[in-house]
């Protein structure tokens, strides 16, 4: 539906019949129940008129003409001059050459003015179209970069999990390969567990988690290596997603020391140095 500013806009256009059929029809609808675009159609349509009669052929030469005299010279009659005899005369009026370009230059102006009127109307209401059209584009573009960023994080994260379980199967294939398997305590799901692996000449670890609920906001998950010597030692941040798995690189035990137990906590975003949250997973070394 065409708004009030628009159809203000057609009124010039509509006063010398050059609306297409639907910005006609609807501009008919739109007068019928406004007073104000009624009102200023009816000038546009007189003006139109007035315009067409300074342009017809009857009477127009001697219409300029007047208007154009009266401007030229102080009276309609003609202005002194001085003669040779130091008495002025009157000089009759100019009417040979100038006179008809002058008519023609003045009604070619009147036309030109109305007609760039009309075009300027006309491209403002192309204006306002094409800007309607660029907002709702760009907003089709920022949904469209917003929707490729999503889509390339996805990307992402699929990449960075095929490594890590690309480095899990490297992992379990070193014949150093050590592997604990961890428990599901009581905050954790029944069906939950994980296996942490570690390589010393691989310089590699690993933990593969199943069935742990999502992190919460503001929480990670964590992996510690609990020592004889140290007791908990961070060993690994990681995030568990919807699906409740995930492979993720831990860093090694510590050298030289006896590895009693792993153990997964629930912890504040960032991690901590020493276990702060609940136990969700728990094994000793096999």
């Amino acid at each position: 539906m065409i708004e009030h500013d628009e159809i203000k806009a057609l009124l010039p256009l509509a006063a010398v019949d050059r609306l297409d059929a639907d910005e006609a029809r609807a501009l008919e609808e739109h007068i019928g129940g406004c007073a104000e675009c009624a009102a200023e159609l009816r000038e546009y349509r007189e003006a139109a008129a007035s315009l067409m009669m300074s342009l017809e052929p009857t009477g127009t030469e001697e219409r300029i003409w007047s208007r154009l005299e009266s401007r030229r010279y102080p009276s309609p009659s003609s202005i002194p001059v001085a003669t040779s005899g130091g008495e002025p005369k009157r000089a009759s009026r100019p009417a040979g050459f100038w006179r008809p370009l002058a008519i023609v230059m003045a009604a070619s102006a009147a036309a030109a003015a109305i007609y760039a009127a009309v075009l300027a109307v006309r491209f403002g209401v192309v204006d306002r179209q094409d800007a309607k059209l660029l907002t709702a584009m760009s907003r089709q573009i920022t949904q469209l970069q917003d929707e490729l960023s999503a889509a390339e994080s996805e990307v992402a994260t699929f990449h960075r999990v095929l490594d890590d379980r690309a480095k899990l199967q490297n992992i379990l294939l070193q014949p150093d390969l050590h592997l604990t398997r961890l428990e599901p305590m009581p905050a954790s799901p029944k069906d939950a567990g994980a296996i942490v692996v570690v390589s010393a000449a691989n310089h590699a670890a690993m933990i593969e988690v199943s069935g742990l609920p999502p992190t919460p906001e503001g929480k990670t998950y964590e992996l510690w290596w609990i020592t004889k010597e140290s007791g908990p030692v961070a060993a690994a941040l990681f995030q568990v997603g919807e699906n409740g798995s995930i492979a993720a690189p831990a860093s090694l035990p510590p050298a030289g020391q006896h590895l009693l137990a792993s153990a997964v906590t629930l912890e504040p975003a960032g991690g901590v140095r020493k276990p702060t949250g609940q136990m969700y997973l728990k094994g000793n070394p096999g």
